[in-house]
């Protein structure tokens, strides 16, 4: 059973450059501010609040002002199959399109209290119910995220057709940006002209369709970069190019360096 406790510091370790996460993370914000990027999508609250990172997602640009404090738990899928959990609650816990939720201060507390009972029985080195005790921990604490995941869901007000038609598209992107990298794929999805959906997401969200493809290509490459011993040539290969060279042309041309140098300056950093 893999489980990581997360406080304070620990929380921003490792997040500076876009990193890939690998486990199911947990974080209560208690006090301060927290904010960062999220596959592109900027997220950003005070406390008392709450995020779920997923494995697969890229974060990137994570920040906290001076006040911040916090603590949270990283696991890995094993554990969080284990839980046997409803399909219905699942989706509610591990949807993509939601990380960041303000609390109450109710919240905050069970939040707290189940995080210090998981802290003390894994100290428990010799308990031999220690990893049952904390399954069920888990289990109820997912039930009770659920419950209140569902009342938050139910408040969101309702979007724009122009805004769903964004929404769309990004999901189109975020699983299928390895394989298709041409407009005319999403647009086709979106029953669409190339022209109608690039105005549609600059006037939107700032960004052409192109340049969302460009930057969801180049995020994920700069991860494996920062955060995977991957060389260039699998990330290149991950990602479906022809080459690596022109992969590194690619690379070059939207992020100003080659995949080598932007490697190279992790390192020296």
């Amino acid at each position: 059973m893999e489980i990581e406790l997360l406080e304070n510091g620990t929380i921003l370790k490792g997040l500076r450059f876009p990193h890939k996460i690998r486990q199911v993370t947990h974080i209560v914000i208690t006090s301060g501010r927290f904010s960062c990027l999220v596959d592109f999508r900027s997220y950003s609250l005070k406390a008392p609040a709450m995020a779920i990172f997923l494995p697969g997602q890229v974060v990137e640009s994570l920040e906290a002002d001076e006040e911040f404090k916090g603590f949270g738990m990283a696991m890995n899928q094993e554990l969080t199959d284990s839980l046997n959990l409803p399909v219905s609650l699942q989706e509610r816990l591990f949807i993509k399109d939601h990380h960041f939720y303000e609390i109450t201060e109710e919240v905050l507390d069970v939040l707290t209290l189940c995080y210090r009972q998981v802290s003390s029985i894994m100290k428990q080195e010799t308990n031999p119910y220690k990893e049952e005790i904390i399954r069920h921990l888990f289990s109820a604490h997912f039930y009770g995220l659920g419950y209140y995941f569902h009342g938050q869901l139910n408040q969101q007000s309702q979007m724009t057709n122009q805004q769903e038609i964004c929404e769309k598209f990004v999901r189109l992107v975020s699983e299928n940006f390895k394989e298709q990298r041409n407009i005319g794929f999403y647009s086709d999805k979106l029953c669409m002209s190339n022209k109608y959906l690039s105005t549609l997401l600059k006037q939107e969200t700032g960004m052409t369709a192109l340049e969302w493809i460009e930057k969801y290509v180049v995020l994920y490459a700069k991860s494996c970069l920062s955060s995977t011993s991957m060389t260039i040539q699998q990330i290149s290969d991950d990602l479906d190019f022809p080459s690596q060279s022109v992969f590194g042309k690619y690379f070059k041309r939207v992020e100003g360096v080659s995949p080598k140098v932007y490697r190279q300056s992790l390192n020296n950093e």
